[in-house]
């Protein structure tokens, strides 16, 4: 039996699961740069509006005006005081720095006031365009402790009456958002599996769904490819494959009428020949006794011998045209083919040969009768081809063995190797390399095996050949 390459439920995860998961994935990818987007938007607008809130409460022509450090000047301590204010409002972290970005006041009363603000040099483009009257926000950065941090800023003018642009005023703050989005990512991952699971289940109850009646519908044809017209096909389905087990039903029952009328018509044409081909026999006797001592009685002789070759004939198309049904029960295979070998002894030991029987007793559920008669017509081709090597005393052997369920039987002998082509039809009916023979021995053989639910089988190479059988046990 050929399996597959790719079976049904792969096809249906090439189909549906995989571009399903593969959009999620794309969703939960956009969704998180989008949610990302839009928290990191939304965290520079709010750091923005701070820095300009509270850039207008601060006076910037004084702090500008004082020494770097003089942190106990009072327009100092009012700005201070202001940044701190705001800080513990907000829990933000404020400063303010010049064009040089150097701290000119800082909300937390720790900071080193006069240093260089390394990092909002790194955000000289967006404080350029702070110094030029407009606001910014940084991107985000990794800030004490590992934390992402952003900031925003707004300019600082000289005063309510002088517009001039003096310094700017930065806000950071810890982009908090991050532990939304790895929220986020939880869940997304959660509902991915989710719905990893739901697909993947989803599909094999699909596929189990539709191999099922797919199986039922392979093994009826198998049956039907075997010769098994009686068991009906079938309907598993509403569907199509139920559609298609009705359309298989109805040709199980056509195939079925037509070998009932092929055997019909085969019994028939073997009935009318036979009674003619009787009369003739038995005048050809008359004739023989009459011509006794005559030189003609050969000729007699010759004609009932071609008259018990076609009576040989009509039984073989009688026989194929048959075909009862096997009556199974137990059988030990092993003593069948003993039996076997002796009825086809005296054929072997007129032409020199033995027959061998090996193997331990196995019964198998078989239909004695039938199954005898299989062999035999084996065991006597096996017979007449070992004649054909110039051995005397080559064997026909016939082996038994078990490989799990079914039972092994080999009918093996020395002779002329069978070609490849003759070995792929000397099982089809009316096929023959004889010059006289009907072509039904070998094509009966393979009916009978099949009709035990067996297989047949030939190997031939280097003048050996081996007829195996393999038929159930059970």
């Amino acid at each position: 039996m050929v399996r597959p390459r790719a079976t049904v439920l792969v096809k249906l995860l090439g189909a549906f699961a995989v571009p399903t998961l593969a959009l999620f994935a794309l969703f939960a990818v956009i969704a998180l740069e989008v949610t990302r987007r839009d928290l990191d938007a939304e965290l520079g607008h709010q750091l923005v509006a701070v820095a300009a809130s509270t850039s207008t409460q601060v006076r910037g022509k004084y702090l500008a005006e004082l020494a770097v450090g003089d942190t106990e000047d009072r327009a100092y301590k009012n700005v201070a005081t202001k940044l701190e204010a705001v800080a513990a409002a907000t829990g933000v972290h404020l400063y303010v720095i010049d064009r040089q970005y150097v701290i000119r006041a800082d909300s937390d009363p720790g900071a080193t006031i006069g240093g260089h603000h390394y990092r909002a040099e790194l955000d000289r483009l967006e404080l350029a365009r702070v110094f030029a009257g407009g606001t910014a926000a940084s991107v985000t950065f990794e800030g004490a402790g590992g934390k992402i941090y952003k900031a925003g800023y707004a300019p600082i003018h000289a005063s309510e009456t002088e517009p001039e642009i003096v310094l700017a005023l930065g806000v950071e703050a810890p982009a908090a958002y991050f532990d939304r989005l790895r929220d986020l990512r939880t869940s997304l991952m959660w509902w991915g599996a989710g719905l990893t699971a739901v697909v993947l289940a989803a599909t094999f109850l699909a596929a189990l769904f539709i191999t099922r009646p797919v199986r039922q519908l392979a093994a009826a044809a198998a049956r039907i490819g075997g010769g098994d017209l009686t068991q009906p096909v079938a309907r598993a389905s509403r569907d199509e494959l139920g559609v298609l087990a009705d359309t298989m039903d109805a040709m199980r029952r056509q195939l079925a009428e037509r070998d009932a009328q092929m055997q019909q018509m085969l019994a028939g044409i073997a009935h009318e020949v036979r009674n003619p081909l009787a009369g003739i026999q038995l005048y050809a006797g008359i004739l023989r006794d009459e011509l006794a001592g005559d030189e003609r009685a050969g000729h007699a002789a010759k004609i009932d011998r071609e008259v018990g070759y076609l009576d040989r004939v009509v039984r073989d198309f009688l026989d194929f045209a048959r075909r009862p049904p096997p009556e199974l029960a137990p059988v030990d295979v092993t003593a069948l083919c003993a039996e076997v070998a002796e009825l086809a002894g005296a054929e072997a030991a007129a032409a020199g040969l033995e027959i061998e029987v090996d193997g331990a007793p196995l019964t198998i559920a078989a239909d004695a009768g039938q199954l005898r008669r299989a062999l035999l017509n084996l065991v006597k081709n096996a017979v007449a081809a070992a004649a054909e090597v110039d051995e005397r005393g080559a064997a026909v052997r016939l082996a038994v063995s078990r490989d799990g369920d079914h039972a092994i039987v080999e009918v093996w002998n020395r002779g002329p190797t069978i070609g490849a082509e003759v070995s792929a039809r000397m099982f089809a009916p009316f096929f023959t390399t004889r010059e006289k023979g009907t072509g039904l021995g070998l094509a009966f053989v393979a009916e009978i095996v099949r009709a035990h639910r067996g297989e047949v089988a030939v190997e031939s190479e280097r003048g050996e050949t081996r007829f195996r059988l393999r038929l159930p046990i059970g």
